[in-house]
């Protein structure tokens, strides 16, 4: 069975393209942290690449922003190719099936520096319940 399950960043803001055969895609990448930090005491990051197709795609563009907290599900995918100068090139990268936004929009306005923490406490001092 391949499925992977990875929860990371976005490192860049994901943009769609549409194929010659008008499907929708979009290749972008994740960062995620690894489980134990290396020799200095810092946290390490892998950078995997994402593949999403469809409508799965058109969604995560409108959704999903550079240093978004996600998860996302699907399956490992490897492949090759030769350049212009007969150099051939291993690519591996996760074919995105499904995925989730871990923070609440509150969280990335805070995070992106649009609204204050105070700003964040007052207005939850007006919700009514």
């Amino acid at each position: 069975m391949n499925k992977s399950l990875l929860i990371g960043r976005l490192v860049e803001n994901p943009e769609l393209v549409t194929t010659a055969n008008d499907k929708s895609v979009v290749h972008t990448t994740i960062a995620v942290n690894r489980r134990f930090r290396n020799s200095e005491g810092e946290r390490v990051a892998d950078f995997i690449s994402l593949v999403v197709w469809g409508k799965t795609a058109e969604n995560f563009v409108s959704y999903a922003k550079k240093g978004s907290l996600l998860s996302v599900e699907g399956e490992i995918r490897t492949h090759s190719y030769e350049d212009k100068q007969k150099q051939r090139h291993y690519v591996t990268e996760v074919l995105c099936t499904a995925y989730s936004l871990l923070e609440s929009k509150a969280a990335v306005a805070l995070r992106e520096g649009s609204v204050s923490n105070e700003e964040m406490v007052l207005a939850a001092e007006e919700l009514p319940f």
